[in-house]
């Protein structure tokens, strides 16, 4: 009998232990989308690159609408006077979407709420802009230290701030 009630005890607490960590929060999803604007025999491969990278962090989704961050890349491919090709340009523009939110909570009244979401639903910081030069066959590592850096910069930023929310 003894045996049976610690049995018991043990399946009840094993069950409470799945359920509890199952029942956690997901980490938190970046929201990401690329833009390039580039000659069409490179922006393929721009595009290619920097989304791979990033999905290889855990916590970035590739999304074509609603991002939280938008990175934008105007590429060019430089030649010299005889049209012989160079190397490539890259200029990348990383955005951040204005989090509303809380503005719309400090409205009272509809039209105002309905005002201030329609004046600031749309609006972005420019926190960072950058200009990567190199030959084509550097074009991958270009792109991994864009994300590189990305990361680095923003996203382990907004990570530090989301674990001091959660403590």
């Amino acid at each position: 009998m003894k045996r049976l009630f610690i049995l018991l005890i043990a399946v009840v607490a094993f069950t409470l232990v799945i359920t509890a960590t199952s029942q956690e929060q997901p980490d938190p999803r970046f929201r990401v989308q690329v833009v390039v604007s580039a000659p069409e025999n490179i922006r393929g491969l721009i595009r290619s690159y920097i989304t791979r990278e990033l999905r290889s962090l855990r916590d970035v989704e590739i999304v074509d609408e609603h991002p939280r961050w938008l990175i934008q890349v105007v590429a060019i491919e430089v030649s010299g006077k005889d049209g012989y090709k160079l190397g490539v340009s890259l200029s990348i523009a990383v955005l951040e979407k204005f989090d509303n939110s809380y503005l719309k909570s400090l409205m009272l009244e509809t039209y105002k709420k309905d005002l201030v979401v329609s004046l600031t639903s749309n609006l972005y910081s420019l926190p960072d802009l950058w200009i990567r030069i190199g030959s084509r066959n550097d074009l991958r590592n270009i792109c991994d230290g864009i994300v590189a850096d990305f990361d680095t910069q923003h996203l382990e930023v907004s990570r530090r701030v989301l674990r001091r929310l959660e403590r």
